[in-house]
This record gives structure tokens, C-alpha cells and sequence, in this order.
């Protein structure tokens, strides 16, 4: 009998683009290229806007901050599109429920307009043909 051949033998996978603040230090930075609200599946956890930032290397990280977070929020939407931002895990609070996970401090920065962003060379990339 034929020996079956794994197709995806010698694959890589391809990794999430989620950040995720971890340990106090965290940070990302890069352009504002989107904002969504995702409405949560569960009741146990709430809604969140869906961030997506371009970094330098020119990936796109989609980044998480649950509407409980107003104050979080709030700073984002000061932000425009195109702005050049960092997302800081600053410190660790008390939670806001007892014996909860502690609440994650988080710092908005701006850094101005990303200049490539404003001449729109960010969708003048030729479309990839298949």
C-alpha cells in the first residue's frame, strides 16, 4: 500500500498578530490603521475595540482593550488614523472585582502623524495577483 503524504508536512505556521500586555514594561508602538468594535460571544467577558497598529517591520498587530476600560478608551480616541501611538503597560492596579486579576494599567502616547500615512503611500502597494 502507498505510503500518504502529509501535505503540510514542512510548514511553518503562521503565528497570531494579537499583542497582549503581559508583564509591566510592555509596550507597543507603530501607526493607527484601524479601530473596530468587537462585540464579545460571551457574557462573561465584555465588548472591546480592536486596534490595528502598523510597526516598523511593516506587520499589522491587532490589539485588544475591553470597553471597561473607558479611561483606556477614552485616550485612544483622541487618536486619528495615520497617528503614530504607543500602548504602555504601565503598572498593575487593584481589581476591580474582589479576588479578580489585577487590573493592567495602561499609558496612551502620541508620537505625531506617520508623514508615509499622509501622502497615502500606505495603499499605493500594487495588489498581489493570484
Amino acid at each position: 500500500m502507498a505510503e500518504v503524504k502529509d501535505e503540510f508536512e514542512g510548514g511553518v505556521e503562521v503565528q497570531s498578530n494579537w499583542w497582549k500586555a503581559i508583564n509591566v514594561g510592555d509596550k507597543i508602538k507603530g501607526t493607527l490603521m484601524d479601530k473596530t468594535l468587537v462585540e464579545s460571544q460571551d457574557e462573561v467577558f465584555s465588548d472591546q475595540f480592536v486596534y490595528k497598529i502598523k510597526v516598523d517591520d511593516g506587520q499589522i498587530w491587532n490589539v485588544g482593550i475591553s470597553t471597561k476600560k473607558s479611561g483606556t478608551i477614552d485616550r485612544l480616541n483622541k487618536c486619528k488614523m495615520g497617528e503614530i501611538i504607543g500602548i504602555k503597560f504601565e503598572s498593575e492596579g487593584e481589581s476591580a472585582v474582589k479576588g479578580g486579576h489585577k487590573a493592567k494599567n495602561l499609558k496612551v502616547f502620541s508620537f505625531g502623524m506617520d508623514k508615509t500615512y499622509e501622502l497615502g503611500e500606505e495603499v499605493t502597494a500594487p495588489a498581489e495577483k493570484f
